[in-house]
């Protein structure tokens, strides 16, 4: 199984990428893409790319150029997410034919979440809870236990925050200002300005039951808003 997160060998690894197969979804984000990638469908794997089709050109969206760094994800359901980085290798020519990603060296392994977590972007900010400047931030996706939130600081695993936004929802939402501590942390990508951005995975620390109801409640409000308006 798919179930390392250190580099192999090409024969090991390819042995380790067997669920990569044509017709395999694929989410496909170039870094920059604070909404969390596209859905792409994977056509078909050799011994050097994945072969990638999107729905759609998407123009000042999701814009792969050759060597350009990419982070992918697929699901496996009843077993787990799996995410690699990798970059593009070819470029397709226009919009009938494939991207090519190189294959991945490494793949990791995250176990499916029990708690549902909505995929959303809203303004924030954090402070450290040992002292120091706050910053602004982005929060990219929001669970009863915890935030995946994206700043141009680095922070280090073990970090104590508080962090601060308003989670859209019925009525005036739920203002969040609560204390979590990181738990993930790896580089994100840059923005169009150059700056680095990185990707913190924030678990709550000390949260009350009735707090993390209402998220559970926002997370399921907006859920079911959003496919209720499709």
């Amino acid at each position: 199984m798919l179930d390392v997160d250190t580099p192999v060998g090409r024969t090991e690894n390819a042995a380790r990428q067997r669920y990569l197969q044509p017709g395999l979804a694929l989410s496909v984000s170039d870094l920059t893409d604070t909404l969390g990638g596209y859905v792409s469908r994977l056509v078909r794997v050799d011994d050097r790319h994945l072969w990638i089709g999107l729905p759609m050109r998407r123009d000042g969206m999701l814009t792969l150029s050759e060597g350009q760094l990419v982070s992918v994800r697929f699901d496996r359901p009843g077993d787990a997410v799996y995410l690699f980085d990798s970059v593009v290798a070819d470029r397709r020519e226009d919009d009938e034919a494939p991207f090519g990603i190189a294959l991945p060296v490494t793949i990791n392994r995250r176990p499916r979440r029990s708690s549902a977590r909505l995929a959303l972007v809203l303004d924030a900010s954090y402070e450290p809870v040992a002292g120091g400047p706050g910053a602004a931030a982005w929060i990219v996706d929001v669970a009863a236990g915890g935030l995946g939130m994206i700043c141009e600081e680095e922070l280090a695993i073990g970090d104590e925050l508080v962090v601060r936004c308003a989670l859209p929802g019925e009525g005036d939402g739920v203002d969040l200002a609560e204390r979590a501590s990181v738990q993930t942390s790896s580089l994100y990508g840059r923005t169009p300005g150059g700056s680095t951005l990185h990707h913190h995975g924030l678990r709550f620390t000390g949260i009350d039951d009735d707090v993390r109801e209402q998220i559970l409640e926002t997370i399921i409000w907006n859920l079911t808003s959003r496919s209720g308006s499709e």
